[in-house]
């Protein structure tokens, strides 16, 4: 047998018949499977990492077999580091060829149930397998907790490989990672031992292959951050999002779990003792969940899975019942950690939904009425899309109605009563629309007499006359409820006839002049006189001067939609008062007004007239008043983000753009950087507005270099200064031979002195 530093070693195989014949299986091995080398240095991988492990007391082959074969020469903790490949050969072999078997791959995914396991004890048929080929039967019970290594790493990719189908994924079932493979055996050796009684020579402790030492510091410093949020929250089921201070664990441990297959042994050790479960092969939202029931039982008594989980919140209830109904088909160790907060099969087979009480709900509709109608004076005006304060009022009161109005599942007397101590009619026999206009033309007759003989023209709403009109005109066929009702504001049953008299008795309207003639056919035309029109509003009309009508502007607004305008830019005005600016979403509400698809409507309108070349609305003047930059030439997520900078500053928060304060982990930190490191393809209005902020040009000049290395960047500058350079001409004209080779061979005696000697070849058995 060959080591490093020996010139051969004679190794004495004839106690050990296991090794020969061994080899003649592995020959065979490598003839009939193509397969076979891949397999066997997967099986390496995984007799050394159990080399590597303290020996149990149940393994009797390994310590024998070294024994027998230990030259006479050699020290025994010499010999077991360097007997390692020659001691572990019989069961790599029988190794190799059991996970080359694609009946044994097969069994394996079968077992898995499509799940990827979490541990090797999920898959109990391939453990029996390798106990039994090993002729180890105590393997089983040692194999069953194991969470990481290069045989949970083919386990685990053997599963997905099945399971995805890919080509990428088959290859990925015979990799083996830099952090799984055996350390060659020159970084291991202590010395070489020598005949004589000179000293041994240590060797240095070289770090392991595919590990850095900068990685290995970070790693350590994360970890501390990791605990810090474990002892805060007791888990490691942390957002992808989500921070712990400036630092982004959430992506870290996001990254982790992606490879958690080849993190180095020492590294899983560390996070699995910290919290088991940081690379569960189910949702971090599903874990955290489960932390919320787990402590809510812990703090409330026991779930109810039978009676519908009755002391959880709505949320977490129908959150565990959902887990009941897909019991059958979750993970083991889902079904393990349910089980732990009382939810085994029985008990989800026995589960109830979670329903939300109905008095609760009825409770909150309850009080957003009560508001509302302190607001308004009644509930009929509410749509049935009305939100107030983001509840959807208009839906939850038309529900109440069909409640009261059906026998199926009638509104219980006592919640109606509620309701009507509110309002009285917030649910007429007749319907909401005459109710809405009653009150309009209730509020429109406060101060005013209501005087019948002239159509009630007094009045300032014409809509609210010539409904109060019509109500005379059919008031025998209402009901006794709407008479009492238009009673109450002056409409007796001799008003209402003194107003259909009025009606018959009015003079005609003075007859309008000729309209000029077109080919299309006027309504006089067709047999309709509007001198002579019976129909109630022109009669009414007919009777009194024309109306001076409003002088319209063809650059505002119609004059009938002034006052839903005004109605908007008074939102628009408190929005602003709260917030100190109109940059808002665009699904923003302000008590139940849809102001930030009113404002996206005006931007569009104002940017529309801007590309047909018409000047700007004078009406817009006054969202300009409140907000100067409420229609900017950028987009209104780069305002909204700059209006959260100067709230920051206000606020007296930390703020130092050259010192990365905030820090570009965080969601201001980020926009800070963008808006400097683009300060210069900027608009200048936002240049302007950076200014305000203390982000100028010589702020976004001194940006210091990204942490993040881009090395394509760094090549880029030095290519443009060597190419610059007087004498780059003359060197790239006449090339020096003698300067290539003095430099290669510098780079090989530096590669020479940083990776040592060459490799030695393989270790070969003589028998």
């Amino acid at each position: 047998m060959f080591l490093p530093g020996t010139s051969g070693l004679p190794v004495p195989l004839g106690p050990c018949p296991e090794v020969v014949d061994a080899q003649r299986r592995h020959v065979q091995l490598l003839h009939h499977s193509p397969t076979g080398a891949q397999a066997f240095e997967v099986a390496r991988a995984i007799t050394g990492s159990w080399w590597d492990q303290p020996w149990l007391v149940e393994e009797r082959l390994w310590p024998a077999r070294l024994e027998a074969t230990r030259p006479d020469e050699a020290d025994a903790s010499w010999w077991k580091v360097a007997a390692r490949d020659l001691i572990t050969y019989p069961e790599t072999v029988a190794l190799a060829r059991l996970l080359a078997s694609r009946p044994l791959q097969q069994r394996a995914v079968a077992e898995s149930g499509g799940h990827l396991p979490y541990r090797l004890g999920e898959l109990p048929a391939l453990l029996t397998e390798v106990a039994h080929e090993l002729q180890r039967s105590w393997l089983v019970h040692r194999l069953a907790a194991v969470t990481h290594g290069p045989l949970f790493t083919w386990a685990h990719s053997c599963v997905r490989t099945r399971v995805s189908g890919e080509a990428t994924a088959h290859k990925a079932l015979w990799r083996v990672h830099s952090a799984h493979r055996p350390r060659p055996l020159s970084d291991l050796l202590p010395h070489v031992p020598a005949a004589d009684s000179t000293p041994p020579v240590p060797r240095p402790v070289m770090r392991l292959r595919g590990h850095s030492l900068q990685a290995e510091r970070a790693f350590e410093r994360s970890l501390v951050y990791a605990r810090v949020y474990h002892q805060q929250h007791g888990h490691l089921a942390v957002p992808k999002e989500d921070a712990s201070g400036d630092y982004p664990l959430g992506t870290w441990l996001s990254n982790l779990r992606t490879r958690h297959t080849r993190l180095p042994t020492h590294q899983a050790a560390a996070l699995y003792a910290l919290y088991p479960w940081w690379n569960a092969p189910w949702s971090t939202l599903w874990q955290r969940t489960w932390h919320q029931a787990r402590d809510h039982m812990e703090a409330n008594g026991p779930l109810e899975p039978a009676g519908g989980f009755p002391t959880t919140s709505y949320s977490l209830g129908e959150w565990l019942y959902l887990q009941c109904t897909r019991y059958p088909t979750l993970h083991p160790e889902q079904q393990h950690l349910l089980t732990q907060i009382g939810i085994n099969a029985a008990a989800a087979a026995a589960a109830r939904p979670r329903r939300r009480s109905y008095a609760e709900r009825f409770q909150v509709g309850l009080a957003h009425a009560r508001t509302f109608a302190d607001v308004h004076g009644n509930l009929a005006v509410v749509a049935h899309a009305a939100m107030h304060d983001s509840y959807p009022l208009g839906q939850w009161l038309g529900n109440q109605r069909r409640g009261r109005r059906s026998d199926r599942r009638p509104l219980p007397a006592e919640r109606a009563q509620a309701l009507a101590d509110i309002d009285p009619w917030w649910n007429p026999p007749w319907g909401l629309s005459w109710q809405r206009h009653y009150y309009r033309a209730r509020d429109a007759a406060v101060g005013s007499l209501l005087q019948a003989e002239n159509g009630f023209s007094d009045l300032d709403d014409p809509d609210s006359a010539d409904w109060l009109w019509r109500q005379s005109a059919t008031y025998d066929e209402l009901s006794e409820e709407q008479r009492q009702l238009l009673t109450d504001i002056g409409i007796t049953a001799d008003v209402a006839r003194s107003a259909r008299e009025h009606a018959r008795t009015a003079p005609p309207r003075p007859a309008a002049a000729p309209a000029p003639h077109t080919d299309k056919p006027s309504p006089a035309g067709k047999g309709a006189d509007p001198a002579a029109s019976t129909h109630r509003r022109r009669t009414r009309r007919a009777a009194e001067p024309e109306r001076p009508r409003e002088p319209r502007s063809r650059l505002g607004h119609h004059p009938d939609l002034r006052q839903g305008f005004e109605t908007a830019v008074a939102h628009a005005r408190a929005y602003a008062a709260e917030h100190g600016h109109l940059a808002a979403p665009r699904d923003t509400r302000h008590d139940g007004y849809p102001l930030g698809w009113w404002l996206f409507s005006q931007r569009n309108r104002a940017k529309q007239r801007a590309r047909d070349g018409l000047p700007p609305s004078p009406h817009l003047t006054e969202l300009a008043a409140i907000d100067p930059w409420w229609n900017p030439p950028w987009n209104s997520e780069w305002q909204r983000n700059y209006y959260r900078a100067r709230n920051h500053i206000e606020a007296g928060e930390p703020y130092d753009p050259v010192a990365r304060i905030p820090a570009p982990s965080t969601v201001l930190g980020s926009w800070i950087t963008r808006a400097c490191l683009a300060y210069h393809q900027l608009h200048p209005d936002q240049q302007h507005l950076l200014n305000a902020i203390g982000i100028t040009a010589q702020t976004a000049g001194q940006w210091p270099a990204s942490p993040r290395p881009r090395p394509h960047a760094e090549a880029l500058q030095h290519a443009r200064t060597w190419a610059a350079e007087p004498a780059t001409s003359a060197r790239r004209s006449k090339p020096s031979a003698t300067a290539s080779l003095s430099a290669n061979g510098s780079t090989a005696n530096a590669n020479s002195r940083r990776n040592g000697p060459a490799p030695p070849p393989p270790s070969r058995c003589s028998p």
